[in-house]
């Protein structure tokens, strides 16, 4: 049987430090770019600071990446993935599948539910490329 995990949203290193505080097994934040929470303005830098916080705690760390990409925008989501990776960030969040097509790190991908996993088939083909949930 599969472990429950309580995954609570942070907009902030605040809010995040706040979760952590409140039981959160893990959290997640929006990336610095291409996020549905990209209002929230985190920064690589600030990621890496939730995550140096999250970790003593057993707290995992999952980062949103989750809208529709242009081609033309891959490679900055290729970058930003990458020092995610380097920040010890435990999974990215997606929905664009084009990102598949890129060099990654060796990340947990985590399905968006913006990437439409209504249905045994999808759920079955998301998991023979890759993605952990």
């Amino acid at each position: 049987m599969p472990i429950i995990e309580l995954l609570a949203p942070a907009r902030d290193i605040a809010v995040a430090k706040t979760a952590i505080q409140c039981g959160a097994d893990a959290i997640y934040l929006g990336a610095p770019q291409f996020s549905a929470r990209e209002a929230a303005g985190n920064t690589i830098d600030d990621i890496r600071q939730v995550v140096e916080y999250a970790h003593p705690y057993y707290v995992k760390i999952y980062v949103a990446l989750n809208t529709l990409l242009f081609d033309r925008e891959l490679s900055v989501a290729e970058k930003m993935i990458q020092d995610l990776y380097a920040a010890g960030v435990d999974g990215v969040i997606i929905q664009d599948m084009g990102l598949l097509e890129l060099d990654l790190p060796p990340i947990p991908l985590i399905a968006s539910t913006q990437a439409h996993n209504a249905t045994p088939e999808k759920v079955k083909f998301l998991e023979a490329v890759g993605f952990s949930r």
